[in-house]
């Protein structure tokens, strides 16, 4: 190595002195700076002793921290998914059990006192499955769906309600992607009902405070923001900017300001559906620059000039939290003086909607009514669905003597219910062809009904009263006004009972609930509310199995056993999607340790010191300052002859 030169000609010795310390601070820094690196085993101290060693340095470290991070997400996932696997193998013996237990008592060989003792088996066993539901990873619960701190099954009014939380959890696993790593207990258990789906649309009108993001569009796609064109044949052609719009009211602001500036009589308006351009002075067309699609969103498009206003097509506003009360079903308006009546197993409650403000008001008071039941917008966000959260009841929507569950569109016992939906989707038995019952009113007189044609409630309601008619006696069918049901009344002013008797073998009044007589001076038969809304899951199965054990009844005992199998065969399918899920986390994982393993390889080949040349370029530098050390002791040494010249 090159030892720095001091030039001895004819200088200070001062400036002499100056060159020789310097030179040996220099050999001193560099010899530090290797001793440095050797101590530390990096190849550099500072980003500026290697700018692209250091950038590099900095993205390995990074993805590395990434990948540590994705690893142990993947690490609890997959030991999370392992505790459910663990689980719900024990929630399939269970059911093998319960299984063993129907069957054995179908026959007529098994005594009363033995289906009431193995009823006492079931009821535990159903209460081992609520234990599974209720098991814990890592001091979470398992099956509580994204609330897993709080347990999710519960003993409540008979049955079991379900009160977690329905969505899945999710955790990140790589750059972009993400996992579910849990199964939520109304899943794997079928511990939600399905739902009493709203059968009227509550899409809101269209206001000026709707979002963009809370609007469908014409397309279904929403509402895209961009440029428009307005081609006006009076002021000229000029274009909206509407990147900036939040609101519906925005874009019509911006076009009205817009137009206003480019001298144009055109004005943009809300109805109550859609957006509205009135009529320009002259021809108007209106186009976009990104081929029709925001015009087209907006319901405007109108690539062909014309001289009339522009209606705009329905813009398909959806239902928020936030959506006020008056402004549903087009603000055709909602009672909401009379409330609803909801009933699920032995409770009954009256919910009073007249304080609600917003959609969420409404979804509150439903929700903590007390009677474990879920309302919830639908997907399509043109309703609320209503479900019921507990196994082994029956739940009922009906009126308070006015029309707000009807309003709602979550009545269980309508007009508009469907025949084939009652009785659980077992429809009614009708004698094809011929006069399924006959309605005797109070005087004596009747009259014979068909229901063969009948689709739903309201048919069957409006051919009762065809047939009255037709026979002329003053007996008239209508939807009850308090609760649930059909209800028949008797104006004949006759001191009988009015009756509803099953005609050809028919089993329609019964399964419509209307079979029976009233009793002393009453002129009103009500049916029963043949529509309720129960889960189908494995709770359910057990507490029917257990009702009809206890009950001696073999072909309940039968039927609830025969619900087993396929409920059991989900479950096994459920197993395999969770064992799938965890095997597929080990697999990530697998491939996340091989990557930081690589990435730590090729960030030791950066960050880390070749010991070998360090330690040689040190040896080299402590030479040199040696050298120069002496050098300098004999070069600096003062003479008479220096003082002279």
């Amino acid at each position: 190595m090159a030892i720095s030169p001091i030039n001895v000609s004819r200088i200070s010795h001062n400036l002499q002195t100056s060159f020789a310390i310097n030179a040996m601070q220099r050999s001193q820094l560099d010899l530090y700076a290797v001793q440095a690196r050797l101590a530390s085993g990096r190849s550099f101290l500072l980003p500026s002793d290697d700018p692209v060693a250091a950038n590099r340095v900095l993205d390995l470290t990074q993805a590395l921290q990434r990948n540590e991070q994705y690893m142990a997400n993947l690490a609890y996932g997959d030991n999370v998914l392992a505790a459910a696997d663990d689980a719900i193998s024990d929630v399939n013996s269970l059911l093998i059990d319960a299984q063993s237990l129907a069957s054995k008592n179908v026959g007529s060989l098994t005594s009363a006192d033995e289906r009431r003792a193995d009823a006492e088996l079931i009821a535990g066993i159903r209460q081992q499955l609520q234990s599974v539901g209720n098991r814990q990873f890592d001091g979470r619960y398992i099956f509580a769906g994204r609330d897993t701190t709080d347990r999710p099954f519960v003993e409540a009014l008979g049955g079991v309600a379900y009160v977690g939380d329905t969505g899945d959890l999710i955790t990140r696993i790589e750059d972009g992607a993400n996992a579910v790593i849990n199964m939520p207990g109304n899943v794997l258990f079928g511990a939600l009902s399905s739902q009493i789906a709203a059968d009227v649309d509550l899409t809101p009108a269209l206001s000026a405070s709707i979002r963009l993001d809370d609007i469908g569009g014409t397309t279904g796609f929403g509402i895209r923001t961009g440029l428009l064109v307005f081609n006006d044949a009076a002021a000229g052609a000029f274009t909206v900017d509407l990147t900036s719009a939040d609101t519906i009211g925005d874009i019509a602001e911006l076009i009205n300001d817009a137009a206003a500036s480019a001298g144009s009589s055109v004005i943009a308006s809300l109805s109550s559906i859609g957006m509205d351009i009135s009529p320009a002075a002259g021809a108007l067309a209106v186009t976009d620059n990104s081929g029709g699609a925001v015009a087209g969103d907006l319901g405007i498009y109108t690539p062909t000039v014309t001289t009339g206003g522009i209606v705009g097509a329905d813009l398909n506003p959806c239902l928020t939290r936030v959506t006020p009360v008056e402004q549903l079903a087009g603000g055709a308006g909602i009672d909401l003086t009379s409330g609803m009546i909801i009933s699920n197993g032995p409770r009954t409650v009256t919910l009073d909607f007249a304080a609600a403000e917003t959609v969420q008001d409404v979804i509150n008071i439903i929700n903590n009514a007390g009677v474990y039941v879920l309302a919830r917008i639908n997907d399509a966000g043109t309703g609320i669905d209503v479900f019921n959260r507990i196994s082994g009841t029956s739940l009922s929507i009906g009126e308070n003597g006015g029309t707000t569950a009807t309003d709602f569109g979550v009545r269980t016992y309508s007009k508009s219910t469907r025949i084939a939906g009652l009785n659980s989707s077992t429809g009614i038995t009708l004698s094809a062809g011929e006069d399924d019952m006959r309605v005797t009113a109070k005087d004596g007189s009747t009259f014979d009904v068909n229901v063969d044609d009948a689709e739903t409630v309201g048919d069957v309601i409006d051919l009762i009263n065809a047939a009255a008619t037709d026979a002329g006696v003053a007996v008239t069918a209508s939807s009850v006004e308090v609760g649930n049901g059909m209800r028949l009344v008797d104006s004949t002013g006759g001191s009988g009972a009015l009756s509803v008797t099953s005609l050809n073998q028919s089993a329609a009044a019964t399964d419509l609930g209307l079979l029976g007589s009233t009793i002393d001076d009453q002129t009103e038969l009500v049916s029963e509310d043949r529509n309720p809304t129960h889960t189908d899951g494995v709770f359910s199965a057990l507490v029917e199995l257990e009702a009809a054990l206890r009950a001696d009844d073999t072909n309940a005992i039968a039927l609830a056993g025969a619900r087993l199998a396929p409920l059991a065969e989900e479950v096994t399918r459920n197993h395999g999607i969770v064992g799938a899920q965890s095997q597929s986390m080990r697999s990530k994982l697998t491939q996340m340790e091989d990557t930081a393993s690589s990435t730590e390889v090729f960030l030791s080949e950066v960050r880390d010191l070749d010991y070998a040349e360090a330690v040689t370029q040190m040896e080299q530098l402590s030479v040199q300052l040696q050298v120069s050390m002496q050098a300098n002791s004999r070069l600096l040494g003062l003479s008479l002859m220096d003082f002279l010249a």
